[in-house]
């Protein structure tokens, strides 16, 4: 019975480290299975280690939020005024506005930046556990890995500097046509292209060693060699979250919209009707609500994680194959 007892006990430990290692061919269900068991395994250690960065990315967007709902419809109605008035050109000042639009613009940037240094943190523990198959526990609630951040950051922002630019252009030739659908195709032809872009901002994490655009030039071809199993998980992924985060977000929304209408009745006539407690009160659930965002988005970072090691598996195997042959 005792034999019988450790053979299974064996058997389970072996599948186990089975699963958590990283480079390791994989199918998508696999890369979901292993990504969702390390994220559920670990969680306490990853919270540890992030809470304060994703506390810091929840209060800026919670700042973001409150702004938007507040000052916002005002612009909105300022704007519309003068496009009906001057046909599209803007002629009236802005000024007025002008700290509101400077102030979302800051609070926006900063929140990408938030969230790329919490996602940092978590990119620290599954570097090491890429190394040693085993996610190590933080020796304090808060103790950053400056070089992880600063690599994570400038992976972040150059990425988003190459898919922008894809965007703006979309947005202006279908401005200039006069055709809303025209940025809906040029997005279609052109998101197929950005994908790899994912496994390349994950190599370059992952791979100290290598400069970004060495890794664009290196990894972009491999990513977009995969990129049907790509496409599979980050839809996957994006589906689950949209999914989770309309439920986690939603006492925020709904917030966010009678502060909205409220604002939009008083432009027009209608007494505010808030209690003043609302502001506050509409800061605080949107600190809440993001701050669990934050931790329900980051199944994509665990699936991009196995679906990088599976790429990397498999261009091993390949180049082994090569090897054999020769």
């Amino acid at each position: 019975m005792n034999y019988s007892y450790l053979c299974i006990t064996k058997l389970e430990s072996m599948e186990q480290e089975e699963q958590i290692i990283l480079q390791k061919v994989r199918s998508y269900r696999g890369i979901l299975s292993a990504g969702t068991h390390l994220y559920i395994s670990a969680f306490r250690r990853f919270f540890k280690a992030s809470w304060l960065t994703a506390l810091i990315y929840a209060l800026i967007n919670a700042a973001l939020g409150t702004l938007t709902a507040i000052k916002v419809p005002e612009l909105i109605v300022v704007i519309l005024q003068q496009l009906q008035r001057y046909n599209g050109v803007f002629i009236e000042s802005l000024q007025s506005y002008l700290v509101i639009l400077v102030a979302c613009i800051v609070l926006i940037l900063a929140a990408v930046i938030a969230a790329a240094l919490s996602q940092a943190t978590i990119f620290a523990l599954l570097k090491e556990h890429s190394e040693t198959g085993n996610v190590p526990v933080p020796d304090s609630w808060w103790k950053p890995s400056t070089r992880m951040m600063g690599r994570t950051l400038k992976g972040v922002l150059l990425t988003l500097l190459i898919c922008i630019p894809m965007v703006i252009l979309a947005i202006a030739t279908s401005y200039i046509l006069s055709l809303w659908y025209v940025q809906l195709i040029f997005l279609a032809i052109t998101a197929p292209f950005a994908l790899p872009l994912w496994y390349v901002l994950l190599k370059y994490i992952m791979e100290p060693s290598a400069g970004y655009w060495a890794t664009v030039r290196k990894g972009y071809g491999r990513g977009m060699g995969h990129w049907g199993s790509l496409f599979l998980i980050l839809f996957l992924t994006t589906l689950f979250i949209l999914l989770a985060g309309m439920i986690v977000m939603l006492p925020a929304h709904i917030l966010f919209l009678a502060n909205y209408r409220a604002q939009m009745g008083v432009l027009i006539g209608d007494p505010l009707g808030m209690p003043a407690y609302m502001l506050p009160m509409t800061f605080i659930t949107f600190v809440l609500c993001s701050f669990l965002y934050f931790y329900i988005c980051l199944p994509m970072l665990f699936n991009g994680y196995y679906a990088y090691g599976t790429i990397e598996a498999k261009e091993l195997e390949h180049e082994q194959q090569k090897l054999n042959i020769q």
